[in-house]
C-alpha cells in the first residue's frame, strides 16, 4: 500500500488558479504532478455531501449525505445537530479500505469521521450545540489521547475556531502526525479560505490571502513528508468541495409558501443558494407545488425548479419531493429566527460558475504536467485508492490512476 496524505481546502475553485503565486505550494504540485481543474462537485454543492463523496467514490444518492444537517424542522437553528458521525454514511469509506488492507488512518477536522472505528486517530469535527461544553465534545467524538497531545503542543496557535488559526492548528496537528505516525493515509480538512469567503466575500483581499495561506500549509506538510523517513515515497493529495459566489439578497422561502397556501403540504430546508423541499404529508402534491412556484420565480429569486426526477438525474439524496435553485446573487432562508450574515456563499446546482473544484496529485512516479481535463468528485476517490494500491469495489466513479502513473 501507497500512502497518501489528503488535504482539504475547502471552497476552492478553477477560477482561484488565477491567484496562485508561481513558486506557491499547490503550483508545484500542478507542474511537477497531475491535476483536474474540472471536479464537478455534487448537488447541492455544500461541505458534508462532497466531503463524504471525496472518501466514498459515490453521490449523495448512494451516502445519504445530502445537506451538512439532516432535516430539523421543528428545531431552532442553533440547536440543530450535524452530520458529524461516520455510521451517517451508508456506504464504505477509504479510511475502511485502508484498514482492511491491514493500513493505519488519520483524520484531522474531516466532515462526517467522528467516531470513525477505522480511523487510528481522529481528531473530529464538531459544533457545540446550547447547553454543550467543546472540549468535553471533541473529546467523546475523537481520540482523547490524539486531541489531547495535539492541544498541549499546538493549542497556543488556535483562536477558538476562528481563522486563519484553526487552519494553522489542524496543519501542525497533520504535520506532526506525518512525522510521528507515518500512516497510510492523513486526511486534513482546512476551512480557512471557505471562511474568508463567507466573511469577505468571493475574490476579497481576504479569500486571496487564505489562497496563499493554504499554499504555504501545502508546501510545509510537503516538506514534512519528504523529509520523514518512511514518507518519502507517499503521494501528496489536495482536493476542494466547491467554490463560492457573491450574494446580496435573501429571500425566505417559508414565508413564500405560506403565501402561496403550501406551508400545510411542504416543509424547506436551505442549502443557500439551492433548497430542498420536503413534504409533510402523504398526499402532498408537488407538482402543483412547482407550478404554483413557476408562476412566482423572480418574486422569490428562484433560477430554476429541479423535480424529484431532475434529482435523480443529479444523483441527489432521496426524500426530496422538489428543489430549487437561487437567482444570482440570492440566498435562501428556511426561516430560522437568526440567519447568518455573509457576503458570498455556497450550495448551488450543476451549471454554476463555481462548480469546478480541485484534484491535484504530487509524488513519485505521478507523470508531470499532466491535465485530467473533467470528471465528477465520484472519481476522486476510487482514483485515489487506485493511486494507493487499494481494493475499493463499492466506489461508483471511475479510477483514473493509469492516466496518471508513468
Amino acid at each position: 500500500m501507497r500512502k497518501a496524505v489528503l488535504v482539504s481546502l475547502d471552497a476552492f475553485f478553477d477560477s482561484d488558479f488565477q491567484h496562485l503565486r508561481p513558486d506557491g505550494g499547490l503550483s508545484r504540485m500542478v507542474q511537477e504532478g497531475c491535476v483536474c481543474r474540472h471536479v464537478k462537485t455534487v448537488f447541492p454543492a455544500l461541505t458534508y455531501p462532497a466531503h463524504v463523496t471525496l472518501i466514498t467514490g459515490c453521490d449523495p444518492a448512494d451516502t445519504g449525505i445530502g445537506q451538512n444537517q439532516p432535516y430539523q424542522p421543528d428545531v431552532p437553528g442553533p440547536g440543530r445537530v450535524w452530520y458529524w458521525e461516520r455510521k451517517h454514511i451508508r456506504v464504505p469509506t477509504l479510511f475502511d479500505a485502508v484498514r482492511s488492507a491491514g493500513g493505519k488512518s488519520c483524520s484531522v477536522l474531516w466532515p462526517v469521521c467522528c467516531r470513525n472505528p477505522a480511523a487510528n486517530w481522529c481528531f473530529p469535527e464538531v459544533h457545540p450545540l446550547p447547553g454543550e461544553n467543546i472540549v468535553l465534545k471533541t473529546l467523546r467524538y475523537g481520540n482523547p489521547l490524539f486531541i489531547l497531545g495535539s492541544e498541549l503542543r499546538y493549542g497556543s496557535l488556535r483562536k477558538g475556531i476562528s481563522e486563519p488559526g484553526l487552519s494553522d492548528y489542524a496543519s501542525a496537528i497533520t504535520i506532526r502526525t506525518v512525522r510521528t505516525k507515518k500512516p497510510d493515509l492523513t486526511a486534513v480538512h482546512l476551512i480557512d479560505l471557505d471562511e474568508m469567503r463567507h466573511h469577505h466575500g468571493t475574490f476579497s483581499p481576504e479569500a486571496v490571502s487564505a489562497i496563499h495561506r493554504n499554499e504555504d500549509r501545502l508546501e510545509m506538510i510537503r516538506k514534512a513528508m519528504t523529509e520523514t523517513p518512511g514518507m518519502e515515497d507517499a503521494l501528496l493529495i489536495a482536493v476542494s468541495d466547491h467554490g463560492q459566489s457573491d450574494i446580496s439578497v435573501t429571500v425566505n422561502l417559508t414565508d413564500g409558501l405560506k403565501k402561496l397556501g403550501l406551508s400545510d403540504e411542504f416543509g424547506v430546508q436551505s442549502n443557500g443558494e439551492s433548497a430542498y423541499f420536503f413534504p409533510k404529508k402523504t398526499d402532498a402534491d408537488p407538482d402543483r407545488a412547482m407550478k404554483l412556484l413557476q408562476d412566482h420565480l423572480r418574486e422569490y429569486g428562484i433560477l430554476r425548479l429541479y423535480s424529484r426526477e431532475d434529482l435523480d438525474r443529479m444523483h441527489a439524496v432521496s426524500g426530496v419531493s422538489f428543489a430549487c435553485e437561487a437567482a444570482d446573487q440570492v440566498v435562501f432562508s428556511d426561516g430560522l429566527d437568526e440567519e447568518k450574515r455573509e457576503k458570498a456563499t455556497h450550495g448551488f446546482g450543476p451549471g454554476h460558475k463555481a462548480e469546478n473544484c480541485l484534484f491535484a496529485v504530487w509524488g513519485k512516479g505521478i507523470r508531470a504536467g499532466t491535465e485530467i481535463p473533467g470528471m465528477p468528485m465520484r472519481d476522486v476517490a476510487p482514483t485515489i485508492a487506485g493511486l494507493m494500491g487499494l481494493s475499493f469495489p463499492s466506489a461508483r466513479g471511475t479510477d483514473h490512476s493509469r492516466e496518471i502513473c508513468l
